[in-house]
């Protein structure tokens, strides 16, 4: 076993005993591994064994760094850092719900803001008495980027919070120390008699399907990610379902190996989205999903070996600052009003900010809505997300052999409703559009918008 330590997230220092967490990411990356392995031999993951993994592991791009060591050579790189607007509400603009406005003449800017429970496309929550829960999230905030505004009496924003934290790191916390997470809470939404089990679900969370299938989101007495403390007054961490760090060790690794289309030729992965309908790690609507699956899959086509770099944790990586001025329509804002809450390093091309805060000083006797972006007043929170990006970091370094590792047929391809993609086994809806040709199998005759099955886009993220 190679000496490697998983630390948490910005290198906080939260858990008591933090062989806790590190047990946690070894478990991520070792399914990792597995999943790459049962594709590699075409097998069902349940089915692979101890010697498979063995066999293959060193053939893989991707490294569990608690087995195989990194090299002393080795480099850690940031990818390139993407917006944390979400693409998905840009693409269903304009809002026929939000008529336009002189601030906001797509909707875009109130859209975002909608709470609800778009994140799980089908059924109801319940818990296990069968009572039906209303747990509404920031279900459009889908960038690993989630933002709240504070507002004075006569509705100015006075503070905006913005979070990149993972809800699955609050419930591993959870697990170990409720007390620390309590503290938290209260530190971040300023409620200071929340109890341990505002956060709780204790029956239990589950999504009822229209088949009255169950499926278990929590289990009962474990954190609740969706608990209204989280949104209202304040937010600590990610809610919307996407929005987990095992997502992104997933989509990480499921990138991590070559595709071929049905001819047989290696995919290039020049196309984001198209990488993304193949290997079917993420959803393509997506800002991030798709340039986190490029940038890994360029590792793989580079003929370097990977792995997430320590600590493994999604960061904001900066501000557009130019794009955010002072009430003279001139003036940048001063950094100084910036304030890393968790994480560090905002300013420097390696930020594992996790926490940001924006708060005009008191003395200024200005409010944030005062401040310009685009020559406009701030009068919504999504113009200032638009200013923010996101970013990961993996360490990496070059094969000892000149070759890319195995290849791998594409396992779904996607089609084209509107400006919108859906992942597909290459059959389209009636008046959709195949968007990318060749990646699986003939497409089968057009079905009915109605009896179309919606396959979800988002098939490894949990």
């Amino acid at each position: 076993m190679a000496a490697w330590t998983f630390h948490a997230p910005g290198n906080l220092q939260d858990f008591r005993d933090p062989k806790n967490w590190h047990a946690a990411m070894t478990s991520e990356t070792r399914d990792i591994v597995t999943l790459l392995v049962a594709s590699v031999l075409q097998k069902n993951p349940d089915d692979v064994t101890a010697a498979d993994i063995d066999k293959e592991r060193g053939n893989l791009a991707y490294v569990d760094p608690t087995v195989d060591a990194v090299p002393a050579g080795a480099e850690t790189v940031a990818i390139q850092p993407w917006s944390g607007f979400p693409r998905a509400v840009e693409r269903r603009a304009p809002w026929a719900e939000y008529p336009p406005t002189a601030d906001d003449a797509s909707g875009n800017f109130r859209a975002v803001e909608h709470l609800g429970e778009e994140d799980f496309r089908e059924g109801v929550f319940v818990d296990r008495d069968d009572n039906m829960l209303h747990l509404p999230v920031r279900d459009r905030q889908d960038e690993y980027l989630e933002w709240a505004a504070r507002r004075d009496g006569q509705g100015r924003i006075i503070k905006l919070i913005f979070v990149a934290e993972g809800y699955d790191y609050f419930a591993t916390l959870f697990r170990e120390d409720e007390q620390r997470v309590l503290e938290l809470y209260k530190e971040f939404t300023g409620v200071s008699t929340l109890k341990v089990d505002d956060l709780r679900a204790p029956k239990g969370i589950y999504r009822r399907l229209r088949n009255g299938t169950l499926r278990e989101v929590v289990k009962p007495g474990d954190f609740n990610p969706r608990n209204r403390h989280n949104i209202n007054p304040g937010i600590v961490h990610l809610s919307q379902r996407a929005n987990s760090l095992s997502a992104e060790v997933n989509l990480a690794g499921v990138s991590a190996i070559g595709r071929k289309k049905v001819s047989g030729a290696l995919l290039d992965g020049q196309d984001a989205e198209e990488l993304l309908c193949c290997n079917e790690g993420g959803d393509p609507n997506r800002n991030s999903d798709p340039l986190i699956s490029q940038q890994a899959y360029a590792q793989v086509l580079g003929k370097y070996r990977y792995t997430l770099a320590d600590p493994i944790g999604l960061y904001i990586a900066g501000v557009a600052e130019a794009g955010l001025l002072l009430p003279d329509n001139r003036t940048r804002v001063p950094r100084e009003w910036w304030r890393a809450t968790r994480g560090s390093g905002l300013w420097s091309s390696t930020s594992r900010v996790l926490r940001l805060e924006l708060e005009v000083p008191a003395a200024e006797k200005l409010t944030i809505s005062d401040l310009r972006v685009a020559g406009n007043p701030v009068t919504h929170s999504g113009q200032l997300a638009e200013l923010l990006s996101v970013h990961l970091f993996v360490t990496r370094w070059k094969r000892s052999q000149d070759s890319i590792g195995p290849v791998v047929a594409c396992t779904g391809t996607c089609c084209r409703r509107g400006n919108q993609l859906y992942g597909s086994d290459g059959t389209c809806g009636q008046g959709d559009q195949l968007a990318f040709p060749g990646l699986v199998g003939a497409p089968q005759p057009a079905a009915s918008n109605a009896g179309m099955a919606k396959k979800p886009a988002r098939l490894m993220t949990r």
